[in-house]
């Protein structure tokens, strides 16, 4: 009599086992598509401003004459992902999804961002699953770990360089507080991105699983405060928020079984979590792989397009070009390619250096800029190496 009763407990653990996984699934998912919305809605300028004056930078000059179709695109966007939440063909609209997110970036890559990136990969990973049952909801469950393990390894790595102590670190305080001294900003700097880089270890390993989780959650409410403080870049409060949830369900509220199971490539999701977010990342450290995918938001190494405006140039410029110039520089009044994405379309500008370049051949074939000097910054990687700046354009009739 005691073998049917032994059997049935079994059944019962391994069906609250199952129910566990597929509930975390589901919460996940539901937590990346309301976060993806969240942030279109913020960024929405960026994909629907039809008189803006931040050029669009296409993949090829040819898919120009599809801008008419981009509010088309966005509604696609957002609807997939509200279908896609309260639907059970997953798969069909995260196929939707997907095909409006590609036309709009292929329509201006300025929209290649970091935060669309992850979360799109993560939705497709979860959409992907061929069935809802235990062995497929775990493996993809830890192809999600990989995803958020491979972003803080990269992001904290990202960060070890000067620049992020020197320029990021001091940017970040609340306005309400003085400037930091070089010294302290490389006290805090260095132990931040090094603790961000330890992020991933702790939630690999089983004894420090917990632990790594809530330093992570911490980490993100600290983040959350100062970039609210500063009232910039709001795109991505939505994804700091969603950040930390995803951390709970993944590494608290559910745990992979076991270290070894948990880097067994037994599925195609976990395979490509991999590729993507540990491997693809590497290439980016001999430039063969951009910044944004591999987790160089806020790193202060990324590549910088800066116009030095002439004062003849500036009384001709839009108020929209005005407003993002920073008159502190010390080269005098400067527009600075980020942050006029940011107060302009919601979304800084894409960080790549044949990216700007095109965005510089822009500004000088528009005549306004005709007197200006226009440049690129490049830093360097760590602590190594001197600050290089490329110039790219001089004036309208000047080439490189």
């Amino acid at each position: 009599m005691q073998e049917p009763v032994e059997h049935t407990v079994l059944n019962t653990e391994t069906d609250l086992q199952n129910d566990s996984c597929l509930d975390t699934l589901a919460l996940c998912s539901s937590l990346i598509s309301a976060c993806l919305i969240a942030s279109l809605i913020v960024a929405q300028r960026g994909w629907v401003c039809p008189q803006r004056t931040y050029p669009r930078l296409p993949l090829l000059d040819s898919f120009s004459i599809a801008d008419p179709l981009e509010p088309i695109f966005y509604s696609a966007m957002l609807l997939a992902l509200l279908a896609y939440n309260f639907s059970g063909r997953k798969k069909f609209f995260a196929a939707i999804f997907g095909f409006a997110t590609a036309a709009t970036i292929a329509l201006d890559q300025t929209r290649l961002q970091p935060w669309l990136y992850l979360l799109s990969i993560m939705l497709f990973l979860i959409a992907s699953a061929k069935s809802a049952n235990i062995g497929n909801s775990m493996s993809v469950l830890n192809a999600l770990r990989i995803c958020i393990v491979g972003t803080y390894l990269f992001a904290g790595i990202q960060k070890l360089n000067v620049s992020f102590c020197q320029i990021v670190v001091p940017s970040m305080f609340p306005k309400f507080m003085p400037a930091p001294p070089p010294d302290l900003c490389m006290a805090i700097g260095i132990p931040a991105a090094i603790v961000e880089t330890s992020l991933a270890v702790f939630l690999i390993l089983p004894a420090t699983r917990s632990f790594g989780a809530w330093l992570a959650i911490s980490f993100h409410a600290v983040t959350l405060w100062m970039i609210t403080q500063q009232g910039w870049n709001a795109v991505v409060w939505p994804w700091n928020i969603s950040m930390m949830l995803l951390v709970y369900l993944l590494f608290i509220r559910s745990k992979p079984e076991s270290l070894s199971k948990f880097c067994l490539p037994d599925s195609l999701q976990k395979i490509l979590a991999t590729v993507i977010f540990i491997l693809l990342p590497v290439l980016n450290f001999y430039g063969m792989w951009p910044y944004y995918l591999s987790a160089a938001l806020y790193s202060g190494n990324t590549p910088v397009l800066r116009a030095v405006v002439a004062k003849e140039d500036e009384e001709r410029l839009p108020a929209a070009i005005r407003q993002a110039i920073d008159i502190s520089c010390a080269d005098g009044p400067t527009l600075v390619a980020e942050r006029w994405g940011i107060e302009e379309l919601g979304i800084p500008s894409f960080p790549e250096v044949n990216s700007l370049e095109k965005l510089a051949s822009k500004l000088v074939a528009s005549g306004k800029f005709s007197n200006s000097k226009i440049y690129i910054d490049t830093y360097p990687r760590f602590f190594e190496g001197e600050k290089r700046r490329r110039a790219v354009y001089l004036s309208a009739t000047e080439s490189r």
